[in-house]
């Protein structure tokens, strides 16, 4: 245990909140490191009094008391903290004990003590500020001038001395009180007037940061609920029998909605990051497939430019990755989507080389090469930041916010790795993506389990949507229409309510925010029911994608969380998993 641990400690005895106002931690802390060093004075004090008189003396015992009533004080910290308090005590027993020494025998200012009296307007501005330190000051000069008159009026120390000695010993200790309490108003103004302005520099800071939260929270929403209009009523136009030029239309229609559903995700995804509720969740699965599904993904968009993509994955190629494949493939989709977007013509390349550290352990190196113009140099680190896209003009020739990269490489650090640009010149570019993982074995997948048991099972199914918003009802309406269901469309959170006390329902997709009572008060009334619907799957399906609100909806009762914009795949999914798994646990 360390010097820092234990105070640390005593301070968390002493009940001095380390997380709250700076100055007053600073305070409290003066006071009870000056009361300590007053103590150990005094016992030093002892000790040499003991040898000087050869046992024990009155003075050991009046020593003895200040020790304790400094330990006392220092220890009342616990319970009371009001700082002019202390700084009175510490003033009694500071100039008590010059008195002690300088009245009993006309010492006066000869006293050995005289020079503590510096000490005082420092003592007193650290523990309670600025006119603590000039009040001392001047209580200072005319003791040290009473002092200075007790000499004189005591004729044999003045013969003994002369009135030069006693003359020079009142300026010099009125010069070193003044001296101190100069250096001390100064120290103190500035060192509290720092704090302050920390403070408040950091309550301004993290009012904008709430400010920007709830700026992000009401956007993310606003923009969610008509991307379900836009995304989700293209998907279903386009499982719809529709001309080639129609269905072209349809898609362009989708792609601009999810282009918009990229960028509002990237801003997303840098708050949360940036407020450290962004997590890493590892899971085996198929390094071969997500390298294939993410190229997949973008093979149509390179030929679509004249591009040539290949992939290759070289090394130690195990059954499964354990790492957050997600993270990954995001990663890698951003990364692929800029070199398209960059490369005018030629190829883009995926590569993967799995390298053996030690047993299980592997490293991933992901290389995305493309023969676009490359980045200059002086630019290699600057995309990097946010809301760089290299050269000027990049963003009006090419499009994009510029934070892509940015949150690649945070993502990159939070799983352990690093990304960094390998190679450049106009020939193209390479990025380097390096992250750990351990190989493990490819567990038969619960979720394709789940579908094979309940595929024929949705149909026949009757499903209670609790929706407020008239274009998400028909956007619902419209994806569940040829799966077989029996659905029931409710406005408000007390008509479902309503609903759910006089119908049976097989599941519930409960939007969060409605007129009456919310998803979350509604989920939680329907999990205190006496019935068998208190049991009834609910599937939280909303347009709020913060941090946080998965955690809250399931909090409240929900047994799974679906953020709109709602595509058909991923609401049937979600249906037959949450349905399965209710049916199981039965």
């Amino acid at each position: 245990m360390n010097w820092k641990s234990i105070v640390s400690r005593y301070e968390a005895f002493l009940r001095i909140p380390q997380d709250g106002s700076p100055d007053v931690v600073m305070r409290m802390r003066a006071i009870w490191v000056i009361g300590m060093m007053l103590v150990g004075i005094q016992i030093v004090n002892q000790m040499i009094m003991y040898v000087t008189y050869d046992g024990f003396t009155t003075d050991h015992i009046i020593g003895g008391i200040a020790i304790l009533a400094l330990l006392a004080s220092v220890h009342l910290i616990r319970w009371y903290k009001q700082k002019y308090f202390y700084a009175v005590f510490f003033n009694i027993l500071l100039l008590g004990a010059i008195c002690g020494t300088a009245l009993p025998q006309g010492t006066g200012i000869n006293t050995a003590l005289i020079v503590f009296i510096a000490l005082g307007p420092v003592m007193n501005g650290f523990i309670a500020g600025r006119q603590a330190a000039i009040a001392f000051t001047v209580i200072g000069f005319a003791f040290v001038t009473f002092l200075y008159w007790v000499s004189l009026n005591h004729a044999p120390l003045s013969v003994d001395r002369g009135f030069a000695l006693e003359a020079t010993r009142y300026t010099q200790s009125l010069f070193a009180l003044a001296m101190s309490a100069a250096m001390s108003i100064m120290l103190s103004e500035h060192v509290y007037g720092a704090l302050a302005e920390t403070r408040t520099s950091m309550l301004r800071a993290r009012r904008a940061e709430a400010a920007k939260s709830d700026f992000l929270a009401t956007m993310s929403h606003e923009l969610r609920t008509p991307l379900n209009g836009v995304i989700g009523l293209t998907d279903a136009l386009m499982n719809a029998n529709l001309g080639p030029h129609e269905r072209e239309l349809t898609r362009t229609i989708r792609r601009s909605g999810e282009s918009l559903l990229l960028i509002l995700n990237d801003l997303l995804d840098l708050s949360k990051i940036e407020a450290g509720k962004f997590g890493i969740e590892p899971r085996a699965f198929d390094i071969t497939e997500l390298m294939e599904f993410t190229a997949d993904t973008w093979r149509e968009s390179a030929r679509a430019k004249g591009l040539s993509m290949d992939i290759a994955i070289t090394g130690d190629v195990p059954p499964a990755i354990l790492a957050d494949d997600l993270r990954i493939r995001q990663i890698l989709q951003n990364l692929l989507s800029n070199a398209i977007k960059f490369t005018a013509t030629g190829r883009v390349d995926l590569i993967l080389n799995i390298a053996t550290v030690d047993g299980d352990e592997r490293v991933l190196e992901f290389r995305v090469s493309d023969t676009g113009k490359g980045i200059p140099e002086h630019l290699r680190d600057a995309v990097f930041e946010a809301f760089e896209q290299g050269e000027q003009g990049t963003t009006r020739s090419f499009g994009g916010t510029g934070l892509g990269l940015q949150i690649c490489r945070m993502l990159a650090t939070l799983m352990g790795g690093s990304i960094v640009i390998e190679d450049t010149s106009p020939k193209g570019t390479t990025f380097l993506l390096t992250l750990p993982a351990q190989a493990a074995d490819l567990a038969p997948p619960a979720r394709a389990s789940i579908t094979d048991a309940t595929e024929t099972s949705i149909e026949g199914l009757r499903v209670l949507i609790a929706e407020d918003n008239e274009v998400n009802r028909l956007v619902i309406r419209e994806l569940i229409k040829g799966w077989g269901v029996e659905s029931v469309f409710v406005e408000d959170g007390l008509a479902c309510l309503d609903a759910v006390r006089h119908q049976t329902f097989d599941v519930i997709l409960m939007d969060k925010h409605m007129p009456g009572m919310n998803g979350a008060d509604v989920a939680r009334a329907i999990r205190r029911l006496k019935t068998p619907m208190a049991d009834v799957p609910i599937i939280a399906v909303t347009a709020d994608a913060m941090a946080g609100e998965r955690e809250a909806m399931l909090a409240a009762g929900m047994d799974d969380f679906l953020a709109k914009p709602v595509r058909a795949d991923a609401l049937r999914e979600v249906i037959m998993r949450t349905v399965s798994r209710r049916s199981v646990a039965a």
